[in-house]
Order: structure tokens, then sequence, then C-alpha cells
């Protein structure tokens, strides 16, 4: 039975993939020489060893200078079988000797003398090579099992001390804080493996600004379905990251440039990770307004959530839709929409017509660009200059006939005793366009003449369009203008049209639900991902993406 089967018999648990510690080992020799063991100067400690991936291809001579500290007592008695002449000890990190690390005078260690000692001889340089456990949920030093509570710690008390946040949770930010005490005044070198959100998340600030300020040496970063088990379907970076603890600076102040791995731990390209202050991300470039007002909240188009939760069930002034934009990062790409009434989640926005520009921006560079497990974690940013007028209404105009554009017109609908009108604000035709327009629903045609035209109709009035955005918005009419004259065929029961004013998600599922306007919608297909060629390349100019 090989190394990694004998592993899943005795835990059923899966670790840091073989090939890529190895790697990870190659880097160490890099920075530090080969076979830097034999100098007896270095020490290397493992806090969540488990069963001792990190090191399973050091050199065996490298093994009397390891310690391998894990939870869990069959863990260290696989380790102190696997790796003779390591030190393999049971030892909660998170909750061991906190008192001795943080006070000033202390007595009654539970870690080995041996270690003891090697951490009070300042001669001895330190290698603390770990894959901490990274969410709030997982048991420390098991990276697959789940537990309640885990996160509240001797630790985590410690950084409530320090008002450090929300970061407090992370029982991988818990690792690196006890870390950054407990090797103060060392020569010692953090080989980190882990997700990278460290570096740029914007939970993560107050963490990047008072604790983690080491300097960056060298690193490579591997898609997450490299681990046995995880998804294929979401993949997200894993990083390993070498760090110099006695140099310290600001990680904003660093260039933080990746070797990207493929499954043979081959390289495949090179990436920068933008560090930034938070203070610079795209979701602080829009204004909020005050959201005062009760309105009903949705879930998708023509769905409500009257009864969750977390009910976010208030607008702005002058509400003209809400812009679902969870997150700053990729990873929230598909928690970008845009809404007519409240949306149920975190980050939605009142949209109105003091922001309206910005919010369509908004939506546009976080839905445009795809995501991929590389970016991840990429974070969007503000702007470096002022945008053109062309960029803002190209924006619009692909918003208006994007996927993600779940705006939607509802009547009558009952919500805490009051009846609302929901209406579609980005409707983008006149309504002296509809009226000549052949309609076969009187119902819907009677109620445009005691209406008024929708916020984008007007807005584009004002407005010069590039010959792409010219181009769609003309398809789009002849798709809006087949819709009208075909209604009779349409199940508007099953979308909820009741109005005239429709929104573009309503009626593009219901053509399609009847099998009508086929090449009228490829055709739009083509002429919408023409725009967003235009617009691409100047998402990464304007500076919202940094790659």
């Amino acid at each position: 039975m090989d190394f990694f089967k004998e592993h899943q018999k005795l835990t059923g648990i899966y670790y840091t993939p073989f090939l890529f510690a190895q790697t990870a080992l190659t880097l160490l020799e890099k920075k530090l020489g080969t076979a830097w063991w034999s100098s007896g100067e270095f020490r290397i400690w493992d806090m969540a060893a488990g069963i001792g991936n990190l090191i399973y291809h050091l050199h065996q001579d490298a093994y009397q200078f390891c310690y391998l500290s894990t939870l869990n007592q069959d863990d260290v008695a696989f380790c102190e079988k696997k790796f003779p002449f390591a030190t393999c000890f049971q030892y909660d990190y998170l909750n061991d000797d906190i008192n001795n690390v943080f006070a000033d005078n202390s007595t009654n260690w539970k870690l080995p003398t041996k270690l003891k000692s090697d951490l009070d001889d300042k001669s001895i340089k330190w290698i603390i090579l770990v894959n901490p456990p990274f969410a709030t949920s997982q048991t420390a030093g098991n990276k697959s099992l789940r537990k309640t509570g885990v996160s509240d710690t001797q630790v985590r008390k410690k950084m409530h001390s320090q008002n450090l946040g929300e970061v407090s949770r992370e029982l991988f930010s818990q690792f690196i804080f006890r870390i950054k005490k407990e090797f103060e005044n060392r020569t010692a070198y953090l080989g980190l493996f882990s997700k990278i959100k460290y570096l740029n998340a914007t939970n993560d600030q107050k963490f990047r600004d008072s604790i983690f300020q080491f300097t960056f040496i060298d690193g490579f970063f591997f898609s997450s379905s490299n681990f046995d088990g995880t998804s294929k379907q979401i993949q997200f970076p894993v990083g390993f990251l070498l760090w110099d603890m006695n140099c310290l600076q600001k990680l904003e102040s660093q260039k933080i440039t990746l070797e990207i791995l493929n499954p043979q731990a081959a390289k495949i390209g090179i990436k920068t990770i933008v560090v930034e202050n938070k203070s610079k991300f795209l979701n602080k470039w829009i204004e909020r307004p005050v959201a005062r007002n009760i309105f009903p909240p949705v879930g998708s188009a023509i769905t409500f959530k009257f009864d969750n939760k977390d009910l976010r069930n208030r607008v702005a002034d002058n509400f003209l839709a809400s812009l679902m934009c969870a997150g700053n990062n990729f990873q929230c790409q598909n928690q970008t929409a845009i809404f007519s009434a409240p949306a149920v989640s975190a980050g939605a926005i009142s949209v109105t017509p003091d922001n309206f520009g910005k919010a369509m921006v908004v939506h546009a560079v976080r839905r445009i660009p795809k995501a991929t497990w590389i970016n991840d974690r990429d974070q969007f940013l503000k702007p470096n200059r002022n945008l053109a007028d062309e960029f803002i209404v190209d924006c619009v105009l692909w918003n208006l006939f994007s996927p993600s554009n779940q705006t939607a017109a509802l009547k009558n609908i009952e919500y805490q005793q009051q009846v609302y009108q929901i209406k579609n604000n980005l409707f983008p035709f006149l309504l002296s366009d509809i009226v000549s327009w052949k309609f076969t629903d009187e119902l819907i045609f009677n109620s445009t003449f005691s209406d008024k035209n929708r916020y984008v109709s007007d807005w584009l009035t004002s407005k010069i369009l590039s010959s792409e955005s010219d181009t769609v918005l003309d398809v789009g009419k002849k798709i809006y203008q087949f819709y009208f004259e075909n209604l009779y065929l349409i199940n508007l029961q099953k979308y909820k049209i009741e109005t005239w004013d429709a929104g573009w998600w309503q009626i593009r599922n219901a053509l399609r639900d009847a099998n009508l306007a086929d090449e009228l919608l490829k055709k739009l297909q083509i002429v919408h991902n023409k725009l967003r060629d235009k617009l691409l390349p100047q998402i990464y100019d304007y500076g919202f993406i940094i790659d």
C-alpha cells in the first residue's frame, strides 16, 4: 500500500498534494541552497502537520531538524513511523501555551523540551512550513472535518484584544497571529500553503495593516481541483508563498508575482497578485444612498423572498432598480445582477438617477470579463481616471441585453398590507415607439395610454450611441417589436407579463419558451458579443482590473 492510500485508510482525510509539496521544497532550496539542512542551523516546524505531506519529499537527513505537531494523536503515530528522528507530537497550536507565548514570563510549557530549547536559541534559523486550516468552520489541523464554534480559541481572544475584527474568526489568521508573535526577533521564513485571499480580501485589511507585513520572496499557485475530493466545477487558486518574517513592509508596497502551475506542477504562466487598500476597491466607488422606503424584496426576476431571514426590503428615494453586487472579486461574479425591486443579497445597492451611470458601469465591469480559477480572488478596483461618456453608454447598452439584467415589471404585488406596482425602469424604448407597433393584446396596449416613458428610454434620447451600441439597440428593437406582435403566442402568465414594460428577462425567456424569434435572438447575441469585445480591453485600460 502506497503512502497516500495508507493515509486514506487511516484517516479518510486529504491533505496537500505531494507534487506541490515537493515543488515547495524545491523553492526552499532555491532560496536557502541545496542541502540547506546540512549546516544544522535551520529547523522546520509544521504546526498543522496532519500526516506530514509537506516534508514527505525532504531528505531523511533533515528529519532530525523537523518538528511536526497536529491535533490528532493517530496522525502523530503515523508521522513517527514515516519520519524517524523527527520530533512528532500532539499539540493544539491555537490553544496550548497561549498565555506563555503572549506573556513576558512563562513556565510549564506543553511544548517538547527540545523544541522549547531550540526556540530559546536565537542563533537558530526557522522555517515555518505549514498549510493551516482556512475556513472558520473547519477543525484546526484537519482540513475536511467541519465543527461549529471551532474558531472560538484562546488565540482568537488575543486577537479580539487587538480589535482585529472579523478576520479573527479565520483559523488561518489565528495561526499566523501566533506564528508572528512566537517568532519575533528570530530569523524565520514562512512557507505558507493557503488560499490567497489574505493578500487582498476586504475583511483582511486590518490583518494586513497590523499583522501580516512580511516580505515576499517567491511562490507559485495552482488550482484547488488538484486536491482529491474537491470540486472540479468550483475551482480557486491555492498558493505556496515564501515570506521573510524579519523584514517587515506593507504588502501594498510589494510586487507579488507567482508562477501558475498545472496539475503536473509545470509552469504555465505567471501572475502578479495586486494588493491594494480596500479604499481603492470598486465597491467603494459607487454611492450607496440610504434605503428608507419599504418595497417588496426579490430573490430573482419574478420571485419574491418575503420570509427571508435577511430581509433587505428597503429602497432609497427615487429608486430605479437594485444592483446586486456582493463582494468585490471575481468569485462573486455570479452575484452581480440588476433587479426591479430590492435584491435579498448582501451588498445590494439602490440605483437612483444620481448613481445610475456608476451602477451601470459596475454591473458591466463585474460581468463582462470571464471568471477563471486563476483570477477568482482578483479584486475589482476604482477606475484610474474619468470615464468617457461613450464607455458609460456602451456599458448601459450591454447591460440592457445581458442575461444578468433581471429587471421585470410586476403588477399588484401584495406585501405587508400594501399593494405595489413594480415598474421596469430599464425598459429601453419610448412609448411613442410602442404605440406605433402592432399589438396582439389589447389589455397591455390600453395600459400604455395612461403611462409615461421609463427612465432608461428617456435617458437614451440625450445620448450619442457608438456604432456598436446603436446596432445592439436596433436588433433589440426588432425583438421587442416582434414580441409585441406575437403576444398571443406567448405564455404571459408563466412569466407574469401583465404590463407593457416587461423586463428583458421576461421577454427573452417567454420568446424562447414559445420557440419564437430564434434568428433575431441569435443575431442579438452576435452584436451583443461585439459590444462586449469592445468594452473588455477598456475595462483593463481604465484599471478596473489589473492583470
